[in-house]
């Protein structure tokens, strides 16, 4: 293991620092890289060597520096013990730990999204704290190690997860890992059908593997290597992106954008004028907001088929030709960093058969609230008006709102 220098020292006119705390009585030892006059709040990721290497040989495979000054992010490569990795203790956890609580007080980091990787044994020790301080790490970024006793699964939480690997591999072998993920998709309630991009990103030797749809929006990835052996790769799609691409969508705290279906009204009916079996439109709107990112686009879905894709508000459109029954409207938003939010809204589809008078019939006194498309309140008692959109036609219900014309 290379000697490190004493606590502060630069390493050259990098920006990487040796330093040392002590953990459980121990002194221990861990380089970084904190981005020059970086803000408070951002995030932190923690990148584990392989056996038999060190902290400094794992931040030579990563070369991450230029992608932390760019991306606004510090790094952390910490020193096992005797170069290695306490895979199935507490020792390292709780070295992690007090490397979290430094770089909080020290740099101002954010706690809510740190981020854990680790190379070979590295990545057997990323996968043990998945099932130990899911609380604590926001998304996990094991390369060319697992478990090799067996995978299991019991995190406090579901948990984003990130799996590069070579698939000539012949120290952690290649054929072992879609067992290990398979725990972890049915944990996280992944669909089991995974959306796969070969040649990513142009590289013929990549194949990008994603099992979307788990809890609170988890998803599990491996990125495969064609050919590629025990150690981390940058030929073209380079390793260190691809994790911080993926993490930096995740956070302890929920940073995904909120929407709310404002019309139609979930649980509402809604009628329509004409004479046939479908409406000719019917109008559809959301609220979308974020405190954490920009709103890049807002999809409206008729059950599955899209009806419409925003770039700026307002976040409304019109869907047309719609058969009656009941019909589900669904809204997806995403912001520029790839999170995604999204809500539904249930409502039935009714052909208009009744004027104003066969309202109040249906209500008791005081129940009704009858309103023009201008907004305007107008009497129940009008007659001729047809009911257009909103309302509830059932015996005894209250009527919520009926627009007329």
């Amino acid at each position: 293991m290379a000697t490190l220098l004493a606590a502060f020292v630069f390493f050259g006119n990098t920006g990487v620092k040796a330093d040392n705390i002590t953990v459980d009585g121990k002194s221990r030892n861990y380089l970084k890289y904190v981005p020059a006059n970086l803000p408070e709040n951002r995030p932190l990721l923690i990148s584990c060597h392989g056996m038999n290497q060190d902290a400094n040989y794992q931040k030579g495979q990563m070369a991450i520096e230029p992608l932390a000054d760019k991306e606004r992010f510090a790094v952390v490569f910490p020193n096992g013990i005797n170069r290695a990795w306490d895979i199935s203790g507490q020792s390292d956890i709780n070295f992690i730990l007090k490397l979290i609580d430094e770089m909080v007080a020290l740099h101002k980091i954010d706690r809510d999204r740190v981020y854990l990787s680790g190379f070979s044994m590295g990545g057997m020790f990323t996968y043990h704290c998945m099932n130990n301080i899911a609380d604590r790490i926001a998304a996990f970024a094991p390369i060319s190690g697992y478990p090799m006793w067996g995978a299991s699964a019991n995190a406090s939480r579901p948990v984003p997860l990130i799996h590069t690997h070579g698939t000539g591999d012949d120290v952690c072998t290649f054929d072992k890992v879609q067992g290990v993920l398979d725990v972890w998709i049915k944990f996280n309630k992944c669909n089991t059908t995974p959306s796969v991009t070969p040649n990513y990103k142009g590289a013929g030797h990549a194949t990008y593997r994603r099992w979307s749809g788990g809890t609170n929006g988890v998803e599990v990835v491996l990125l495969e290597f064609a050919g590629k052996g025990h150690w981390v790769s940058n030929d073209v799609v380079k390793t260190g992106e691809e994790i911080w691409n993926f993490c930096s969508r995740y956070s302890l705290v929920d940073r995904n954008p909120k929407v709310n279906v404002t019309e139609p009204v979930s649980g509402t009916d809604v009628y329509y004028d004409n004479e046939g079996s479908k409406a000719d439109s019917i109008h559809l709107a959301a609220d979308v907001w974020s405190d954490y990112g920009d709103i890049v686009k807002v999809a409206f879905y008729g059950g599955s088929t899209l009806i419409k894709e925003l770039t700026e508000p307002p976040y409304e459109c019109w869907w047309f030709g719609v058969g009656r029954g009941q019909r589900i409207v669904r809204v997806v938003a995403t912001d520029d960093k790839g999170r995604t939010g999204s809500a539904h809204s249930i409502f039935n589809l009714l052909k208009n058969t009744s004027d104003i008078s066969g309202i109040s019939s249906g209500c008791a006194s005081g129940e009704r609230s009858v309103y023009d498309v201008s907004g305007k309140s107008v009497s129940p008692s009008s007659s001729g008006l047809k009911i257009i959109v909103e309302g509830d036609m059932t015996e005894g219900k209250k009527v919520r709102k009926v627009f007329v014309r």
